[in-house]
C-alpha cells in the first residue's frame, strides 16, 4: 500500500470499526484502505445529514476562527473559495454577509466546474481535506487555484502519536478517510512548494 498523499510506503495500523487503516512511513499520516473507502452515494447522504446551519450556535464559533483570520488579511475586493461548502455554505453566507468576494463549491452541492477554472486570492476548506480519497491530486488542484501570494486556510484534526487511535472520536465518522501529520502538513508545503505554514490552534494556512 503506497500513501495517497507522500506515495511512500505505508503499513497497516489496524483494524477498527471493521475498516483497515494504514500509516504512512514516510509523513506518519493514517488512513483507509483502498477497499474500505466510502462510495459516492454514502458520503453524499452522510453529508446530508450535517447539521452545519446558520442558526446553530455552535457552529457559528467553530467557524469564527477562519472567518476572523480572512477579515484581517484579506480584502473585501480579494477573490475567495469556500472549496467543500457543505449542502448548506454557511463560511460562504456569512463572508457574503461581511462584504466579502467568496464563492463556494462543493463536489456534490455546489458542483460548479467554473470554479476550478480561476484563481483565487484565498481558499478556505474548513473540515475537507479529512475527506480526500486522493489528497496529491486535491492539494495540486488547490495550489493551482491559488493566485501568486495567495492563502490557504485548512481546518481538521491532527493525528499524532499520544493520540489512542482506536478510541478517536475523529475517526468514527466512516466519511473521514485521511488524518493528517504535522509532518504530512511540512510534505505538503514542501511537495507543492508553499512559500509558508503557519500552524494555529484553530487552524492552519499555507501561503503560496
Amino acid at each position: 500500500m503506497l500513501c495517497s498523499l507522500c506515495n511512500h510506503t505505508a503499513e497497516f495500523f489496524g483494524n477498527f470499526q471493521n475498516r483497515n487503516y494504514n500509516r504512512c512511513t514516510n509523513c506518519t499520516s493514517v488512513f483507509l484502505d483502498t477497499e474500505d473507502l466510502p462510495s459516492p452515494t454514502a458520503e453524499e447522504n452522510r453529508y446530508k445529514k450535517h447539521n452545519n446551519l446558520i442558526d446553530n450556535n455552535g457552529y457559528l464559533e467553530f467557524l469564527k476562527p477562519l472567518i476572523d483570520a480572512i477579515h484581517i488579511a484579506h480584502k473585501k475586493t480579494e477573490k475567495g473559495l469556500d472549496f467543500g461548502s457543505g449542502p448548506n455554505p454557511v463560511l460562504s453566507l456569512l463572508l457574503q454577509e461581511k462584504g466579502f468576494l467568496i464563492h463556494p463549491y462543493d463536489l456534490y452541492f455546489s458542483n460548479n466546474i467554473k470554479a476550478l477554472e480561476t484563481g483565487y486570492d484565498y481558499i478556505i476548506c474548513c473540515e475537507v481535506m479529512e475527506h480526500f480519497h486522493k489528497p496529491n491530486e486535491e492539494f495540486q488542484t488547490l495550489y493551482r487555484l491559488l493566485n501568486q501570494g495567495g492563502s490557504l486556510y485548512c481546518k481538521t484534526k491532527l493525528y499524532n502519536s499520544k493520540i489512542d487511535f482506536e478510541n478517536w472520536w475523529y475517526k468514527n465518522d466512516f466519511t473521514h478517510t485521511f488524518f493528517y501529520s504535522k509532518k504530512a502538513l511540512e510534505y505538503i508545503k514542501s511537495h507543492f512548494k508553499f512559500s509558508e505554514l503557519n500552524v494555529h490552534k484553530e487552524y492552519f494556512q499555507f501561503k503560496k
